[in-house]
């Protein structure tokens, strides 16, 4: 399952567009990744310094990426997208991670 981290600067960005893009990301990611349950965490630091407005990184299995580069690419062009048709004014740092990663669900 992917997870989607947001890191947003809230003197630049609002929490309502924040949750605008959160929801826009986890569509995104699932429909790119084929993928159901992605879930999307969003936060702004008490202490910023020097940060982007918006850092959006995508966790997930390793294994599950094929090519990392076409599975970046499709994200944020589908991203571009949402941007235009939302007129979300923002910049957005997209990062890609592929994780070795042990799920124990529902100890």
């Amino acid at each position: 399952m992917p997870l989607v981290r947001i890191e947003y600067d809230n003197e630049k960005v609002t929490e309502e567009e924040t949750r605008s893009l959160s929801n826009g990301v986890r569509d995104i990611v699932s429909e790119v990744t084929e993928i159901e349950d992605v879930f999307v965490y969003a936060n702004s630091s008490q202490i910023k310094i020097k940060v982007a407005p918006i850092e959006v990184f995508v966790e997930m299995s390793a294994h599950k990426i094929k090519d990392a580069d076409q599975l970046i690419g499709e994200i944020k062009s589908r991203l571009t997208e949402w941007k235009e048709s939302n007129s979300f004014a923002h910049p957005l740092n997209l990062t890609l991670i592929p994780m070795n990663w042990k799920v124990e669900i529902g100890i």
